[in-house]
């Protein structure tokens, strides 16, 4: 509860220290300003992610020997994404209940089956950061040090010898049996075999490059549900696509860093500095940020909120096949 409130202390912090040289005329004049066509486009991509996501978890529940549709796992799925903006962390939970509910799946199995997505989604995000410092390498790292990269052969091989004798000191230090007992050393041993675990989950699931592909095919959608909120304002409509894969690589390190609901906050700082690089000021960026994160949010929100909708009929649904199965 206390780390809780210290992410959601920081998030207000980060979110009045990113607004506090900008009017809210500026922030209505780009509302009004916008092309809301291009967010109607970005919204129809949130219902293919969800839709691919659906399907990459009912791969996993397939596993398990469940079988539900994918429509079904997309509800439950839109309930967990739902919760998740109101308190962070439960979304997993409250998708497991929601299918425990409709199709009879137990809590455990739907919480097992989530391991492996979430091995792969950390291993995409490391691929976006990877992609976007290839094709972004400047702009990225004048973000995250601002120093040049110029090293004289001399400082190279001093660098070199010094992260040899570094590597050398730290597996000498894991070996050490002090080391390998400390609390820290076993969670973090915990949460790489949970990490490999997952990982080898993956090869037991009935398509596993399907799998893969889905969880790829996810990440390119939310590239695209951005770009096209990108097109949609003025200002940044003739950026490079590149800036969407950026801004995706910034909000997820935001995200990663400072947990909040639905990326308050973080999404306004990380994002409206980001954007400085392509030729905003740093009001633009902000502005442009808040735009962005406020249209995304809506759309979950309205698409997510629908979900509570449809889930009471679902259960009805299956108490109702639950009556007609023969004994």
């Amino acid at each position: 509860m206390l780390t809780r409130g210290l992410f959601i202390g920081v998030a207000l912090a980060l979110l009045v220290y990113a607004l506090k040289d900008i009017s809210f005329s500026e922030i209505v004049g780009q509302f009004r300003q916008a092309h809301y066509g291009w967010v109607v486009a970005s919204g129809l991509v949130v219902v293919l992610i969800y839709w691919v996501r659906a399907m990459r978890w009912q791969q996993s529940l397939l596993a398990l020997h469940h079988h539900p549709t994918v429509f079904r796992a997309m509800v439950a799925y839109q309930t967990g994404a739902f919760i998740s903006m109101l308190v962070v962390g439960s979304g997993e939970l409250t998708r497991c209940i929601t299918l425990q509910r409709t199709d009879q799946v137990p809590v455990s199995h739907g919480l097992g089956s989530v391991v492996a997505e979430r091995v792969l989604d950390f291993l995409m995000l490391l691929l976006v950061l990877l992609l976007t410092f290839v094709l972004e390498s400047a702009r990225m790292i004048r973000y995250f040090s601002g120093m040049t990269w110029s090293v004289s052969g001399s400082k190279l091989f001093l660098l070199l010898g010094l992260s040899l004798v570094t590597s050398v000191g730290l597996i000498w230090l894991w070996r050490s049996p002090f080391v390998r007992k400390h609390p820290f050393s076993v969670k973090l041993e915990g949460f790489a075999k949970g990490l490999w675990s997952g990982f080898a989950a993956i090869r037991q699931l009935p398509n596993p490059w399907l799998f893969v592909a889905l969880t790829i095919l996810t990440q390119v959608l939310s590239w695209l549900h951005l770009y096209l909120l990108m097109l949609s304002v003025e200002s940044t409509r003739d950026l490079p696509p590149t800036a969407a894969l950026t801004v995706l690589a910034v909000a997820s390190i935001g995200g990663l860093a400072v947990p909040t609901q639905g990326g308050v906050g973080t999404f306004h700082f990380f994002v409206g500095r980001i954007l400085v690089l392509y030729g905003l000021s740093t009001a633009q960026g902000t502005v442009v940020a808040t735009f962005l994160h406020t249209m995304g949010l809506a759309i979950n929100l309205v698409l997510n909120s629908l979900s509570f909708l449809i889930v009471p009929v679902l259960i009805a649904q299956a108490k109702r096949e639950k009556m007609t199965v023969p004994e």
